[in-house]
């Protein structure tokens, strides 16, 4: 195996990684990931959130292997599980997950084999790159490949080996926890790593084993699940990333479908080719800025959008409502599908009227494709307990029970919050904080007679 190498890690200390993992993090495709951030533009809000996916994949990879000696798996299954952790983030584009929203609406479903159609394009592509280039190949071994591959796509025969890599309680959350913490020098995702690792299990036949919680670490999740509902609702979910996500995306949208940037369309429109893949790890954050901005684009809406963010002139937020479970389902419904490619039609409408009464209300020049329309969702602590997969089980007998039932603090929380929020963001600007309460008051009661309109077609009724 080689002699261990030993690198300074400012989340977790010193990393400790074997020689094979040393190979392959040397390869040119894993040094990309170094020019990827992590959270995209969040250091418009954050100044020190520059942290990338090279620094989280490193970590992901040592809280794996922390973690699966924990369990106690065997040699080879520690190895295995720290290579998928390594390797998991191959497949991001420029911006991290701000990419995918690109890839998924353009993408060509049709050119994948029926078992991929329902797969994420990015961890298409990640599994691709692992088996496929040349340096991981000649570094890792085909064989070894086909595993890794076969473990990050859900494969895999070994239930437990992949609740290590993704699910609700994983080492790829455990780590950007701590580390997006660390580096936007917040305290909402901080949990005691070491005390959760004690309280996981493996539950089941041998060869069906998952991980649970034990009965006596209850409280140790609770704290790792708390910290994961902060982190969401106060940083990922800061009003300054949320606008600066959603201009990234816009930009790119309109320099693909309105601006035909080639370069763009290549980038984004998979069609699962060698000419995609290869084109595609070409690309990081700075070359995709570049591209972007560059002086034989500058009469283009994308450049002009992504000039606004390197220049942090960002869109204002001037709207904002919340439509709770209570409200109309159907106009829940409607708000909830405006991201969809198929209702875009819908969402340009919205867009376009908000445009016109900003124009009216503000007397400013407002540019109706830089009004964004923007709909989330915050569910209860308790209902984002569970991830996408599966939720978090105790192992009890003689049945394992859902963690929020046995725990005390989520069992008394309400399921039925469940929050609908509508933004607007648009490309006008006001002198004083005075200015903007006002401007912000008139706007909003025709500003929600505007949605619902455009939703339900129901005119002069608010949210």
């Amino acid at each position: 195996m080689g002699r261990p190498f030993r690198l300074r890690d400012p989340v977790h200390g010193f990393i400790q990684l074997h020689a094979d993992e040393v190979k392959l993090i040397d390869t040119p495709i894993f040094q990309r990931l170094r020019r990827i951030r992590q959270l995209a533009m969040a250091s418009l809000v954050y100044p020190g959130a520059v942290h990338t996916r090279f620094d989280h994949s490193l970590g992901v990879c040592h809280v794996a292997g922390m973690l699966a000696e924990e369990l106690g798996l065997d040699s080879d299954e520690v190895r295995l599980v720290r290579l998928a952790a390594l390797l998991h983030d191959l497949g991001h584009g420029p911006f991290s997950h701000v990419s995918e929203p690109l890839l998924e609406r353009h993408a060509d479903r049709s050119r994948l084999p029926a078992e991929q159609k329902k797969e994420k394009i990015h961890e298409l592509i990640t599994a691709h790159f692992i088996r496929t280039d040349p340096a991981l190949a000649m570094r890792a071994g085909p064989a070894r490949g086909e595993e890794i591959a076969h473990l990050l796509l859900a494969e895999f025969g070994q239930p437990a080996l992949k609740n290590i890599v993704s699910g609700p309680l994983d080492a790829d959350k455990q780590d950007y926890l701590l580390r997006d913490s660390r580096f936007c020098g917040v305290a909402y995702g901080l949990f005691d790593i070491h005390q959760l690792h004690r309280s996981l299990v493996l539950y089941g036949a041998e060869d069906h084993q998952q991980l649970m919680i034990r009965p006596d670490g209850v409280h140790a999740t609770e704290q790792y699940v708390l910290a994961k509902y902060y982190l969401t609702t106060m940083v990922y979910r800061h009003r300054v990333r949320l606008i600066t996500d959603q201009m990234i995306v816009r930009a790119l949208t309109l320099g693909i479908e309105v601006d035909q940037i080639e370069q763009l369309r290549c980038l984004y429109f998979f069609d699962g080719s060698d000419e995609f893949f290869e084109n595609y790890k070409q690309w990081d954050d700075e070359r995709l800025l570049l591209a972007c901005t560059s002086a034989e684009l500058a009469h283009t809406a994308c450049a002009q959008l992504m000039g606004r963010l390197l220049d942090r002139r960002l869109l204002k937020r001037v709207f904002l409502a919340r439509i709770g479970r209570e409200e109309d389902s159907a106009l829940r419904e409607v708000l909830g599908n405006l991201p969809k490619p198929e209702h875009s039609a819908r969402r340009s409408e919205i867009e376009t009227e908000a445009a016109r009464l900003l124009a009216k209300v503000t007397r400013q020049q407002v540019d109706k494709r830089f009004v964004i329309v923007h709909v989330f969702d915050i569910k209860s602590v308790r209902t984002t307990s569970r991830n996408d997969e599966a939720g978090i089980l105790v192992a009890t007998a003689p049945q394992p029970r859902p963690f929020e039932q046995e725990s005390t603090l989520f069992a008394s929380i309400n399921e039925e919050y469940d929050d609908q929020f509508v933004e607007m963001y648009a490309p006008v600007e006001w002198e004083t904080h005075t200015a903007r309460d006002r401007l912000l008051e008139t706007l909003r009661r025709p500003m929600e007679e505007l949605i619902r309109a455009a939703c339900t077609g129901v005119k002069g009724e608010t949210l």
